[in-house]
């Protein structure tokens, strides 16, 4: 993730990040923001985050299920710790979507002995089901946003329009899988045939071009011959949503503010826009989209920073719960390393 951006590219991204709070701030007077922060109910604060742990147990499940339709059998409790950990290595880099992957195929590979492709299909597969949920919720929340455009104090559409044009990427590729495809290996293999002839030649970009090929013949095999699986993958992904959404809810009516449903999806999308953004865990973009969503809705726009603090304070948290899944998860490597070292000891 370190070379994704040019540097000049990266100092302007650093450059937007103080703008955007500063901007969120001048909106919401930081003694308005103590305020409602001074004033919370500890008991309602206490549900909150037991709620937020209760939630914490689903994340996972879309993973595991799509790991068992494979005869992989990780415990819950494993894909939990690979999930949190990759969850913190996609928040604390560049474009909160993607970056923690490698390492959920790294520990089943790594862990569980799963073959290259099985591991990257399983995670493939699970990424692209997250991708349609997410981008199915913000058609959602971009038809509303369309439905509510002549109250608006700006104009949604040109945000809106391409949110719904999303959710076809997503949907489109896994037809394509689904009818027994493989767009990726294809793409890939024109690619590398335009290479250069040593380029095209190299033993990684053929290894790379076959872990792709086997692991969308994987995923493919899956889509077709367990349709059990889809049904069960949609309420996972159902259910995920829902908890999301129950929870951006009750963290607002705990810091004061009341939202319908219409009101709340809108408001949970503009965040999640913002952590489509190239900045790391969206800092600033989730400020700036709450204040925004808030004054929109006719809503103060304090709540919008205060509801920022706290999926900020709950997403450090995580991220910190991550850190140390994975730091347990290399010490259990190194000393699996170390004990294969004593059975078959390496020769100088």
């Amino acid at each position: 993730m370190r070379n994704a951006f040019s540097p000049s590219l990266r100092r302007l991204i650093w450059l937007i990040v103080p703008m955007l709070v500063i901007w969120a701030l001048r909106r919401a007077p930081i003694g308005d923001i103590l305020a409602i922060l001074v004033s919370l109910d500890p008991w309602q604060l206490g549900g909150l985050i037991a709620f937020n742990a209760l939630a914490l147990g689903i994340f996972p499940g879309r993973w595991w299920l799509i790991l068992r339709a494979q005869g992989e059998s990780i415990s819950y409790w494993q894909a939990l710790r690979y999930r949190m950990a990759a969850f913190t290595v996609s928040y604390f880099t560049p474009g909160s979507q993607f970056g923690g992957e490698p390492v959920q195929v790294y520990a089943l590979h790594a862990r569980h002995k799963l073959p290259l492709d099985a591991a990257v299909a399983s995670v493939a597969l699970d990424k692209l089901f997250e991708l349609l949920a997410n981008f199915t919720f913000l058609g959602v929340g971009a038809a509303l946003a369309l439905s509510r455009q002549g109250s608006a104090s700006f104009s949604i559409t040109p945000v809106a329009l391409p949110m719904a044009g999303l959710l076809a990427l997503p949907a489109v590729y896994l037809a394509l899988l689904w009818t027994g495809h493989q767009p990726a290996g294809r793409l890939l293999d024109w690619s590398m045939q335009r290479m250069p002839g040593k380029l095209k030649n190299h033993p990684a970009i053929l290894t790379g071009l076959g872990i792709v090929s086997a692991s969308e013949g994987q995923i493919s095999d899956v889509l077709r011959k367990k349709p059990a699986l889809m049904l069960q993958i949609a309420v996972s992904s159902a259910l995920i949503w829902s908890f999301s959404l129950a929870e951006y809810w009750l963290a607002l009516r705990v810091l004061g503010a009341h939202l319908n449903l219409g009101q709340t999806i809108l408001a949970l999308s503009a965040a999640r826009l913002a952590f489509l953004t190239p900045l790391p865990g969206g800092v600033g973009a989730l400020e700036a989209s709450q204040v925004i969503a808030m004054q929109a809705l006719g809503i103060n726009p304090v709540f919008g920073v205060a509801v920022s603090l706290w999926i900020r304070a709950r997403d450090l948290a995580l991220g910190a719960l991550g850190a140390a899944f994975g730091a347990a998860l290399s010490r259990e490597a190194l000393q699996t390393s170390r004990a294969a070292q004593t059975v078959f000891p390496i020769k100088p």
